[in-house]
């Protein structure tokens, strides 16, 4: 037995199974969804993960609800233990609209601070914490960098870190910042646990339980679990990582299926798309800024096949909302005409098939 299994089974007692019914989470407070089975069982395994040891990684793949499992959690913590917090959450900025709506709605008796803005509003916020009780704390990791002296001020019990492969080195800032937080239990959340290499594992094993993986001794971990069988590697991540794959616990799910779709261009797409490749500047006008934007040919007729409205001085002046701006673009009239159709009776089926592999949607 290895010294890092040996101080495993030392530090961390062997998790006892609890039950956790969705009617228990409801009756202290969960809100507006049913879990699925294996939540559940990832809700049961974060807070028997609560009660041994100092954190934990919830690696589910991309689709599976590690957002509304964690939030399960915390309304078990303040429900079922009575710890209302402080709790915070780390997000990027893409999904920390999504992660607000969730709050309010699967966990309505948590009080959620959304800490944004800019240096004024921030200020602003602060002075309001002073006579505002929040049970959580929900901010971006750029936000946490420039005001770690504001959020160090509290003891927090949870910390949550979404997208937590933002911390795979543990000499980034982030890192390093973080760990000078007073913080009860650290839940990372990440579809991609084990993406690169063992020193990367070995950051994240360590933010979660440094006093089992201590920073000195990534060399030594990786060394050791280099060219071991899997099966030994995964009897050290146990009691720290549940990792689980649609195929294995959601079997139910249709298969994802691809729709390639061709589309033309617009005229005015045609016009600007044949003089970026004919470093025809008149057509742009002769600006300075225009001609060094064009010099990256492949970026600018990716932008004109988006939309020509892209480019500075195409869109005719003053702006004006009407059907221009989706004839302007091919992509545009495409999905137009799909939106239109699906609107028609499609919507809700489509709505609910995505709803089943995505936790957020972003259309670009």
């Amino acid at each position: 037995m290895t010294d890092i299994l040996l101080k495993i089974k030392n530090s961390v007692a062997e998790k006892k199974k609890t039950a956790v019914a969705q009617s228990d989470l409801q009756k202290w407070g969960l809100r507006g969804i049913q879990l699925r089975p294996y939540q559940l069982d990832g809700v049961q395994w974060l807070t028997q993960c609560l009660k041994n040891q100092q954190g934990c990684i919830l690696g589910d793949e991309m689709g599976l609800g590690k957002t509304c499992q964690t939030i399960s959690l915390l309304v078990y913590m303040s429900g079922a233990l009575g710890k209302t917090g402080p709790f915070l959450v780390l997000s990027p900025l893409s999904v920390m609209e999504n992660w607000r709506k969730e709050l309010e709605c699967f966990a309505p008796s948590l009080t959620v601070l959304c800490y944004k803005g800019d240096k004024e509003r921030r200020a602003e916020l602060q002075r309001e914490t002073d006579t505002q009780d929040f049970h959580l704390l929900l901010t971006t990791y750029e936000l946490c960098l420039k005001d770690a002296s504001f959020l160090r001020r509290w003891k927090w019990k949870v910390l949550v870190v979404d997208e937590a492969h933002r911390l795979k080195n543990q000499n980034s800032l982030l890192h390093k910042a973080l760990t000078k937080f007073s913080v009860g239990f650290r839940v990372l959340l990440t579809g991609t646990p084990i993406q690169n290499n063992l020193q990367e594992l070995h950051s994240l094993l360590s933010f979660i339980q440094p006093s089992i993986f201590t920073a000195d001794e990534m060399d030594n971990f990786a060394n050791s679990y280099a060219n071991v069988q899997t099966a030994e590697l995964q009897s050290v991540l146990e009691p720290f990582l549940l990792r689980r794959v649609k195929s294995e616990v959601a079997v139910d799910l249709p298969k994802k299926t691809e729709l390639l779709v061709y589309h033309g261009m617009s005229a005015l797409q045609k016009k600007y798309y044949k003089a970026i490749l004919m470093k025809d500047l008149e057509a742009f006008g002769n600006e300075q800024g225009n001609k060094n934007r064009l010099l990256n040919i492949l970026m600018q007729l990716r932008k004109c096949v988006d939309h020509p409205y892209l480019f500075n001085g195409v869109e005719p002046e003053p702006f004006e909302m009407g059907e221009h701006l989706v004839e302007a673009s091919g992509k545009l009239c495409l999905l137009d005409s799909m939106l239109t159709y699906l609107h028609k009776g499609l919507f809700c089926y489509l709505y609910w098939y995505y709803n089943c592999y995505c936790s957020s949607y972003q259309l670009l």
